[in-house]
């Protein structure tokens, strides 16, 4: 039992009543905070829906954590638009920081990827989701955005972690930003180097290189979304993080065109140009981006269409998806506004408004190359330092003792490691019955058995898949049978049987082997602070 008044490390609280809001339950977990769908209560029978965003009991007492969490309600709470999930309230309750969001009744982007034939979206989707983010951001990064000409909200906001898990979609095709948990204000005299924060893949190059940065790093970060919702595909993906990090610097990726070559040539041209390594070739601010997708944009059709597709996803999730946050976390996390349904992740939608949180051209001179490959190598070392990632190591390749297999209430008996997974043997069909009985000098052939393979369809069916659900503390990544996964928290299917689950950041670090079987849910729990 924590402070909060309910056990956090279950989806049924004990305790349903926080402050002046009711718990219904649990949503998701992020880096550092966890996210609850809650019901907000006031004067004459007020009620709200809302995504509640706790910081998690490991970080309650971390006065930097704290610290972070306190900047990201107050420069959440600046925004206020249509396509950034909104804060609705934020305070202390018995000794636990929350932030209260906008619930979104709908998934984030990443989850609606992961749903589609091929992971990717049309390119009318597409556009709508550029159009909706760079409308969001052209809000964020506007300095006078409250027609303020100075005083302290004389200031640009830079998202610098946008991802498909921080974008949400609603089921009434609403798309809105999220997760500004790494945000950070540029005044007119900051002109210090900002700190390496966000998903490497996503990361610009004068990111990666520790400069100073301004609105088109996020502009870079949205090229990358959009790429990969139109290709299946991230642009820059390598091996492990330094080789992703040299893929940036150099701009070396396929073109759009070659691999969705489907899409419009003008729009490929857009996100082509958002994908730029040297920033003053991208478009010079979100404003300028949001005229240059105009005429790409479908027509309002397309929007109800993407609704009811998002409807059908997390309508086929098996159990609540997770948290995606509203103006201040991702769908797939936790945020949430007031009185807007559709800025909010609902108990039966995929990610929740509130607790969520993670390309370009080839340099026009050698002399910039060089350069870049100076940088490219300082980046690396101070990913080294600053994130402590063991970032020389592939991610295929494990360095430590793997943990002996998990023993989790829905585990099956563990095997020896190699052994593969004993799934139950089918009774024998007819047909293999007929073989046998042929054999015997006692009974002849007889038609009877040709007739018999019918039968045998019902063994031949798929076995039902088995659900597996991965939290990393204080976060990470996740792999699956060597496989990359993608950020903790992460929810999958898998067939019945023996499969390596490993968690680390950036590289696999603690692994474990579980036994799945037919149709089984079952939870499993890293923690990477020790």
């Amino acid at each position: 039992m924590d402070k909060a008044g309910f056990d956090t490390s279950s989806n049924e609280p004990d305790r349903k009543e926080f402050g002046p809001y009711t718990v219904v339950r649990r949503l998701g977990v992020g880096g550092m905070a966890e996210t609850y769908e809650a019901i907000r209560r006031g004067p004459e029978d007020f009620t709200q829906r809302v995504c509640l965003k706790l910081v998690l009991p490991f970080f309650r007492d971390r006065e930097d954590f704290l610290t972070l969490f306190k900047r990201e309600a107050r420069l959440a709470a600046k925004l206020r638009h249509s396509n950034v999930v909104g804060v609705i309230d934020f305070g202390e309750i018995d000794g636990v920081t929350y932030i209260a969001l906008e619930l979104v009744d709908g998934t984030d982007l990443a989850t609606l990827l992961d749903a589609q034939p091929g992971t990717r979206i049309s390119p009318e989707y597409a556009a709508l989701v550029g159009h909706d983010i760079a409308a969001a951001l052209a809000h964020a990064h506007d300095p006078r955005r409250d027609g303020s000409a100075d005083g302290p909200s004389d200031n640009a906001i830079i998202h610098r972690d946008l991802s498909p898990s921080n974008v949400l979609v609603s089921q009434r095709g609403e798309i809105l930003l999220t997760d500004f948990g790494v945000a950070k204000a540029v005044t007119g005299t900051a002109r210090q180097q900002s700190a390496i924060k966000g998903k490497v893949p996503y990361m610009s190059p004068e990111q990666l290189r520790s400069e100073t940065l301004d609105g088109r790093a996020d502009l870079f970060a949205l090229g990358v979304v959009l790429y990969e919702s139109l290709a299946g595909h991230r642009p820059f993906q390598g091996d492990h993080d330094p080789a992703t990090i040299m893929q940036i610097l150099y701009g070396d990726r396929p073109s759009l065109l070659e691999v969705a070559p489907e899409t419009p040539t003008g729009f490929a041209k857009v996100v082509e140009q958002l994908l730029e390594p040297d920033r003053d070739a991208r478009p010079k601010s979100a404003s300028a981006l949001l005229e240059m997708l105009d005429p790409y944009v479908p027509s309002p059709r397309e929007r109800r269409e993407l609704g009811k597709a998002v409807s059908i996803v997390r309508d086929s999730l098996p159990s609540p998806p997770p948290p995606s946050p509203v103006s201040g976390s991702a769908p797939t996390e936790a945020s949430g506004e007031g009185n807007r349904e559709a800025s909010g992740v609902g108990p039966t939608s995929s990610s929740l408004a509130g607790a969520q949180a993670a390309g370009g051209a080839p340099a026009p001179h050698a002399e910039r190359k060089s350069s870049s490959r100076w940088f490219g190598m300082a980046a690396v070392l101070l990913l080294v330092i600053a994130a402590g990632f063991g970032l020389w190591v592939n991610r295929g390749e494990l360095t430590r003792t793997p943990e002996p297999p998990a023993v989790l209430e829905e585990t099956a008996t563990p095997e020896p490691a190699g052994t593969p997974a004993a799934t139950p043997e089918p009774p024998p069909s007819p047909a293999t019955e007929t073989k046998t009985t042929a054999e015997s000098p006692k009974e002849p052939p007889s038609e009877q058995p040709a007739a018999e393979p019918a039968a045998a369809e019902p063994v031949a069916q798929a076995p039902k898949p088995a659900r597996l659900s991965v939290a990393v503390f204080p976060w990470g990544d996740v792999w699956i049978d060597g496989k990359p996964r993608g950020r903790a928290p992460l929810r999958i299917a898998l067939p019945p049987g023996r499969h390596k689950v490993a968690a680390g950041q950036g590289e696999p670090s603690k692994t474990r082997v579980v036994r799945l079987k037919e149709g089984q849910r079952l939870r499993l729990q890293f923690d990477l602070s020790e």
